[in-house]
């Protein structure tokens, strides 16, 4: 009974100060009260739910503070906080009353940081600004018409860089010239021009020569090019391209340096010439004519040893048909031709002339090409089936390439001397046939480093082999020679990769490695003059406009081929490492210098034909431009 007449006393107090608080609120009973229910303690602004971004609220319409703008049956008073607790502690007023109605509340998540605008600061003239070190959470009720958004998109970041490209100023002539060790001797004129046509012309033209240190280890190369561009409107253009080459080389391998026999004995020579055509279209409009006339021809021809010619001519013929939705029709041709006449042996020729329907969809975030290609050659006719896909893996960097193609060679003299200059003069030519079943992966790890890597399984027919021409008598050696062999069928299974790195637009390295497992061979016992394992590397650096520096490194395992007895072997491993570097001296003079085979290794790609020691050789290249 005691605490009962306690409380109930404490009731009946709080129920009259309450009733005298409202008394003093009766002539306002209409207005609203609206007030911050929350303010934050580290800092003085108005921010709503965010962590990042920048957003801004508008002052409201009331051009004074502390104005009772009264409209019907709703009032609104805005009270400074400042203001307001002097209210409290001094009694004159009570605690504003909230309104029941829940006001409107609008929660906004972004990635950019929020920020009122200045105007908007008003009324917190006594609060003290405070260093945002961190992500400071408040809570404001804002109207929503109040509210207005800024955008502002952070910097770009390139996801690679572009590849540095040499250039050089239009309408100039270019002399170079060079001198280093071997009595090596070099010299190079380039001319190039554009009129006002927007026809452009470029020329070259190069002689080099060395002696060697070995016998008969001699050469000079002759060189001259032209490519030119002619604008015969503003949708086609025609590209032309001429050139001829001469290398006149010796048959040194072998050869004791006391023998009697002339130099022409030993003779090595190639001669290539050709030109090319091609025809572009650059007309954006989808019209019949500039899908089915795309053509590009060429023409080449070669002379050898034993009198053989050898004369080259293909046409390529692109077309592709937008399909409706996502994909197009492609309907490619190519027809290549090769005769080859020897003095010795019957002369022969080698047609292909391959379709190349296909259909290509766009579905599933993936490309998608399916297809056959009729295949029309010398002596039969083959049906080759076509299947690419590829596909982006969600939220990765990674690409995925499966394929499954057939690969046609016409194989010919010039393309056989290219890759072994010490070869005799084929007595047959063949079609190569290559049934390629690969997957690869390419990888864009930054804007600095992209990479690729992929494994093929193949199924080649004719494949060109190089072993030595053994049991010569003594007595007419005239050098020691190659010889093709097209071997009927080899199925290798081969890994490639590759990678490119760019720290900047002034540093690039690329590198790349082919490794190639022979599975099974029908007729030879080893791959004869196949490289197993090759390793490339090239590094380029522009410390400056003036320096640009450039070195390669090449590594591979060596070839099998047969000896004297024919019994095989393999050569040894060779690392070959080179450098060169040009200095812009004026405006119109740059030195520049080169090195080969820097450690000096005598390695063997081609047996029994040894390299040369260190090669070194520098000159200046001038320059006549305004």
């Amino acid at each position: 009974m005691k605490y009962f007449l306690k409380y109930s006393f404490l009731f009946i107090c709080i129920f009259c100060f309450l009733t005298a608080g409202n008394t003093q609120q009766k002539n306002k009973k209409n207005a609203k009260i609206t007030a911050s229910k929350k303010v934050g303690t580290s800092k003085k602004k108005k921010t709503v739910k965010s962590s990042k971004g920048k957003k801004k609220a508008k002052k409201s319409n009331s051009k004074k503070n502390n104005r009772v703008v009264r409209k019907k049956n709703t009032a609104t008073l805005n009270i400074e906080t400042a203001d307001l607790s002097k209210l409290i502690i001094t009694n004159n007023i009570a605690t504003p009353k909230l309104d029941t109605i829940p006001e409107k509340e609008v929660s906004i998540i972004s990635a950019f940081k929020p920020q009122l605008k200045n105007i908007a600061k008003l009324n917190f003239t006594k609060a003290t600004n405070k260093i945002d070190t961190s992500t400071t959470v408040l809570n404001y009720q804002v109207p929503t018409q109040n509210l207005s958004f800024q955008y502002r998109p952070i910097s770009l970041i390139p996801r690679s860089y572009k590849e540095k490209e040499t250039s050089f100023p239009v309408n100039t002539t270019n002399l170079k010239l060079g001198f280093g060790n071997y009595n090596n001797q070099f010299f190079e004129a380039t001319y190039n021009a554009v009129d006002n046509d927007k026809q452009s012309h470029a020329f070259e033209a190069s002689f080099e020569t060395s002696n060697g240190i070995q016998y008969l280890q001699q050469f000079n190369h002759k060189n001259f090019a032209y490519i030119g561009s002619l604008q015969l409107n503003e949708n086609y253009t025609i590209q032309t391209e001429a050139f001829f080459q001469n290398t006149q080389r010796y048959r040194f391998g072998l050869v004791p340096d006391n023998s009697s026999l002339s130099l022409t004995d030993y003779a090595q020579p190639f001669t290539l010439f050709g030109t090319s055509i091609k025809w572009v279209n650059e007309n954006s409009k989808n019209s019949l004519m500039n899908k089915l006339f795309n053509p590009t021809i060429k023409f080449e021809n070669f002379k050898g040893l034993a009198s053989t010619n050898n004369l080259w001519v293909e046409m390529f013929n692109p077309m592709s048909f937008t399909l409706k939705g996502t994909g197009k029709l492609n309907l490619d041709f190519s027809y290549n031709y090769n005769k080859y006449t020897h003095s010795n042996h019957a002369n022969q020729s080698n047609s292909i002339f391959v379709i190349q329907p296909s259909i290509e969809l766009n579905k599933w975030n993936a490309t998608i090409k399916v297809g056959v290609n009729p295949s029309f050659t010398t002596k039969e006719f083959a049906l080759f089936p076509v299947v690419q896909f590829s596909k982006k893996l969600n939220d990765t960097n990674y690409l995925l390439v499966a394929n499954w193609q057939t690969i046609l060679t016409n194989n010919n003299y010039a393309s056989l001397s290219m890759v072994n200059p010490w070869i005799a003069a084929p007595t047959s030519l063949k079609i190569t046939t290559q049934e390629k079943k690969e997957l690869n992966l390419f990888v864009n790890a930054s804007k600095n480093l992209q990479y690729n890597f992929g494994l093929s399984l193949n199924d080649y027919r004719n494949i060109p082999f190089f072993n030595r021409i053994n049991n010569v008598a003594k007595s007419p050696f005239f050098g020691l020679q190659f010889q093709p062999i097209f071997e009927y069928r080899a199925i290798t299974l081969e890994f490639v990769t590759a990678m490119r790195y760019q720290l900047s637009d002034q540093f690039i390295v690329k590198a790349n490695a082919k490794y190639i497992q022979f599975n099974s061979i029908k007729e030879n016992t080893h791959a004869w003059g196949i490289l197993p394992l090759n390793f490339n590397g090239e590094l380029s650096w522009y410390p400056s406009k003036k320096w640009s520096i450039n070195g390669a490194m090449q590594y591979w395992s060596g070839a099998s081929f047969e000896n004297e007895t024919n019994n095989a072997y393999d050569l040894n491993k060779a690392v070959v490492l080179n450098a060169s570097f040009n200095y812009q001296l004026t405006t119109h003079l740059k030195a520049w210098a080169k090195g080969e085979n820097l450690l000096d290794k005598k390695y063997q790609r081609w047996a029994e034909y040894p390299s040369l020691g260190v090669q070194l050789i520098a000159g200046i290249v001038y320059s006549f431009h305004k």
